[in-house]
């Protein structure tokens, strides 16, 4: 068996280096999702870039001014969408919100809120 060389050793390990760093990087984008209001609210929110759309939260609490990191899918442009909707948790003063975020970047906040009226 021939020994490899010192520059044939150096290239399998930045090859092997450079393919482990885009497979973490494909993985999804991270995106924190920040309650804008002092309200406590529960907040659902779907990662629009999957195929069937992902539940990423399901009536997940966050309190007043609090925020949630989560992972969503980059599409071939390496842009995430979400959409979202949210409820006052105090049921005597119901509050509802919803919206939808196409082209999120990696690291982008999203911010929620529950303050127009809940349809019927």
């Amino acid at each position: 068996m021939r020994p490899f060389s010192r520059p044939a050793m150096i290239l399998s390990c930045l090859l092997v280096a450079f393919t482990s760093t885009s497979a973490v990087g494909s993985e999804g984008l991270m995106v924190t999702i920040k309650n804008d209001t002092t309200d406590n609210i529960y907040v659902t929110a779907y990662d629009r870039n999957s195929k069937p759309a992902q539940m990423v939260l399901s009536r997940q609490p966050i309190y007043g001014s609090a925020s949630f990191p989560v992972t969503i899918t980059a599409d071939a442009a390496g842009k995430g969408h979400l959409s979202w909707t949210a409820t006052t948790i105090d049921r005597d003063m119901r509050k509802c919100g919803h919206k939808d975020k196409p082209n999120l970047n990696d690291g982008d906040t999203v911010h929620v809120h529950a303050d127009g009226d809940c349809g019927v």
